[in-house]
């Protein structure tokens, strides 16, 4: 009996040494390793979403040039040639006419129309930046949960390999204690099916973990990029005060900041729009030459000129109602998203809070599914446990693990929407 159990443990020994799905080490990658920074830095460059971004600021600080024009003259050159028939003309029937003048418009007064256009524009364009940030913070949370996506379907194939090198290994053992008598026929039918499913699971965690890669690669805008690794992120508790980050949310959450612009701009329309009733006086000036034959004749005149408004159908008044009715709208969308804001923070914290519990226990939960495992696996070798016990330990251990990387998962992501809502950009 002695020397069938040294043969046995011997044969199991030689069997795992040979083992087709024990874990060799890898041949270096030549593909680039990329730390989250450095993914939001490729995606603060090349995502076609803030390139979009950053052209609709451009372009809103341009039209503030545009309304402080109103400032400066307008000046024209015109250069006219004019042939006409007259019918009771006794001379000739027909006459041309040469023109050639320069012509200057300037506004005098306009009660402050032009100014507070500016005024208008650049509220519009602090708006827009504020805009601008809010797309770069969601950039930046797409890449940063796409990444951490990425680090735990890694985690997943690690495990998925690891029961898969587990299974193998039962397997070996069944077949080895059947072969000199000492299980029966179905342990090894069970270990192959365990088996089976282990490959079929790491199947799986192959194809989530590419399709991980592609997701990050679309949140930084780089679809098309080549292969690459990423970086391990330590998991680190943060400490943060839930009071103040809704303080510091109110204060910075772009959304926020660009309604509040919006908001300033509306009123402003609606000053703007009441200076309408007031009259606008301008001036001009023309020089010029013209003449029906050369040389041209000079030619200049001075126009000083108060136009008033009388009637225009009452859009002034429903021009006023509506800039009104903005300013209105503005108003409830700040209050409505200030609670939304508080509600969202306070959720979650409270996220925050339960994945870091769950952290923790499941940290010296998986210890002890680890060490269960190894007991159920030495149990087994030695020929007193059972196959049931192995199953049990691998189905353990790999939910467990499963559950810790989804808890360390939660908990990254978690903090990275409470950095967007609060309006961190690191």
């Amino acid at each position: 009996m002695i020397f069938r159990v040294l043969l046995l443990s011997l044969f199991v020994f030689l069997s795992l040494q040979h083992s087709a799905f024990s874990i060799q080490p890898s041949a270096l990658s030549l593909q680039p390793v990329y730390s989250l920074q450095d993914c939001i830095n490729i995606a603060l460059k090349k995502n076609p979403e803030i390139l979009a971004s950053k052209a609709t600021v451009n372009k809103s600080f341009f039209k503030i040039g545009e309304a402080r024009s109103g400032y400066f003259p307008q000046i024209d050159l015109s250069l006219g040639y004019q042939r006409s028939y007259l019918e009771n003309r006794i001379s000739e029937e027909y006459s041309k006419q040469y023109s050639a003048q320069v012509s200057l418009t300037q506004t005098i007064f306009d009660f402050g129309k032009t100014s507070k256009q500016v005024e208008i524009q650049k509220q519009l364009y602090r708006a827009t930046e504020w805009q601008d940030r809010d797309a770069v913070l969601q950039t930046i949370y797409n890449v940063k949960e796409a990444y951490y996506s990425v680090l735990k379907a890694k985690k997943q194939k690690e495990t998925a390999q690891e029961v898969l090198r587990q299974a193998q290994r039962h397997l070996d053992l069944a077949t080895g204690f059947y072969e000199v008598g000492l299980k029966p026929k179905i342990e090894v039918t069970k270990a192959e099916v365990e088996l089976s499913n282990a490959k079929l699971n790491l199947i799986t965690a192959e194809k989530q973990l590419s399709q991980a890669f592609l997701n990050l690669k679309v949140a930084m805008g780089t679809v098309d990029m080549p292969d690459f690794d990423i970086k391990e992120e330590d998991y680190v508790v943060r400490k943060l005060d839930e009071n103040e980050a809704i303080q510091i949310a109110i204060e910075r959450n772009p959304q926020l900041q660009a309604i509040k612009f919006n908001k300033q701009a509306s009123i402003s329309t609606e000053e703007l729009i009441k200076k309408e009733y007031f009259p606008l006086f301008t001036g001009s000036a023309n020089y010029g030459y013209i003449n029906e034959e050369f040389p041209l004749n000079k030619k200049w005149t001075v126009l000083l000129q108060m136009s008033l408004p009388l009637f225009s159908g009452w859009s002034t008044k429903y021009k006023l109602a509506e800039a009104k009715a903005d300013t209105a709208y503005y108003s409830y969308k700040e209050d409505s998203l200030k609670q939304q804001i508080t509600s969202q923070i306070k959720n979650l914290f409270a996220q925050l809070k339960e994945a870091s519990q769950k952290i923790e226990t499941l940290k010296s939960t998986l210890k002890q599914a680890k060490e269960n495992l190894d007991l159920a696996m030495g149990r087994y070798e030695v020929g007193i446990g059972s196959s049931i016990e192995v199953v049990d330990a691998i189905v353990l251990y790999e939910q467990t693990n499963t559950q810790y990387w989804q808890a360390i998962y939660d908990y990254n992501v978690t903090y990275a929407q409470i950095q967007k809502t609060v309006g961190w950009l690191e």
